[in-house]
């Protein structure tokens, strides 16, 4: 065993799974996840009042890099940046990803019904449903 061979090439694994082209499931991959986002961050944009200046100072961050993300100098921005963006732009992040929008619940409801299973958790929603059905 030589040096090379401890070192792993990720060249042709990075070629093949970031291609804009690669077939996968039988369908053409046609924008990545920042792809997405910086389309809809550019739309938050242009249908607001914000500045790349005013949206960094309410989210936090250094003007600098809304720029670059709104003008595709960035190709893969922070987890924390994406979440700072949405919520100055009052947008959900899921939503900003292009993954949908996430439930919206009360803190205290969740943790109360995270101490059940899937399974209880099914028969408590259906036992709200009947409760709904009932005549007031």
């Amino acid at each position: 065993m030589t040096a090379d061979d401890s070192v792993i090439d990720h060249t042709r694994q990075r070629e093949i799974s970031h291609s804009q082209t690669f077939r996968a499931c039988g369908k053409y991959l046609t924008m990545s996840e920042t792809d997405i986002f910086i389309s809809n961050l550019v739309e938050a944009i242009a249908h607001s009042e914000w500045t790349d200046a005013s949206l960094s100072v309410a989210a936090g961050l250094n003007r600098r890099a809304v720029t670059d993300l709104r003008e595709g100098r960035v190709r893969s921005p922070k987890l924390s940046t994406v979440f700072a963006l949405a919520r100055a732009l009052n947008r959900d992040p899921g939503e900003m990803m292009g993954i949908g929008r996430r439930h919206q619940i009360q803190d205290d409801l969740a943790e109360y019904l995270g101490q059940y299973s899937q399974s209880e958790q099914e028969r408590i929603l259906a036992a709200l449903a009947l409760m709904n059905r009932l005549p007031a």
